[in-house]
């Protein structure tokens, strides 16, 4: 399907559709994913479970199904969006995915690491060197991407100056010199004399029209300014 074509509503009903089950889909597995932070923050930072080297804190109840589900979640936020925009010519709301990662995560880093650390833990310089370089990996994109957006407004907005008019003078249809008037009567103008003068212009346009030095419609404009010069007369 092009550009050009409508959308049918059926089909602009499963792209809107599949469009909010990516978009909720993508917010889900973020939310999903701060929570599994936060869990193992809650117990000392790190977790592993099974394995030939397991960790002696093993992780909170649940996290191996939570991980399993934020990357299920995050197919369809994909899928979803990116079809769904496609077919609704719409801006992807996949490529916000990237800064509200990491600037969630990054405050959960600031949160636990200094604003509120976990009971006994104190203040954490990792943690917090954590959140600063998550925030500027999210922010970054983000004020890069709004700019982008704001300077291609403007151009679609701002009025770009034309090339100039061009204007083309044909030999035929420029305003002949004016006739030498004749010399005037005692009674005024001579109505025979200006009489003879349209009949002459129109017979000459008659014989161009002719010999084919006159186009249809220049022939017709030429007549016409003849004829209405003739009544303004």
């Amino acid at each position: 399907m092009t550009s050009s074509e409508p959308l049918s509503p059926a089909r602009r009903a499963r792209a809107v559709v599949a469009l909010g089950l990516g978009v909720a889909a993508g917010a889900a597995s973020i939310t999903i994913l701060s929570q599994i932070m936060r869990s193992v923050s809650a117990v000392g930072g790190s977790c592993a479970d099974g394995g030939p080297y397991v960790s002696a804190q093993p992780c909170p109840d649940g996290t191996g199904g939570a991980l399993l589900l934020v990357f299920g979640s995050a197919l369809v936020c994909v899928l979803g969006t990116l079809w769904g925009a496609h077919v609704l010519r719409a801006p992807q709301p996949v490529l916000l995915g990237w800064p509200a990662l990491f600037l969630t995560l990054g405050w959960n880093f600031l949160d636990d690491g200094w604003f509120d650390p976990p009971p006994g833990a104190g203040v954490s310089g990792g943690f917090i060197f954590c959140g600063i370089l998550f925030w500027v990996m999210g922010a970054g994109p983000l004020l890069i991407g709004l700019s982008v957006l704001r300077g291609n407004r403007s151009t679609r907005t701002t009025p770009q100056a034309g090339p100039p008019p061009v204007v083309v003078h044909h030999p035929h249809l420029e305003e002949p010199p004016p006739a030498p008037r004749a010399p005037d009567l005692p009674g005024g103008d001579d109505p025979r004399a200006s009489a003879m003068s349209v009949a002459g212009r129109l017979e000459r346009l008659a014989a161009l029209h002719a010999s084919g030095e006159l186009t249809d419609d220049e022939y017709r404009l030429a007549k016409a300014a003849t004829l209405r010069e003739e009544v303004s007369g």
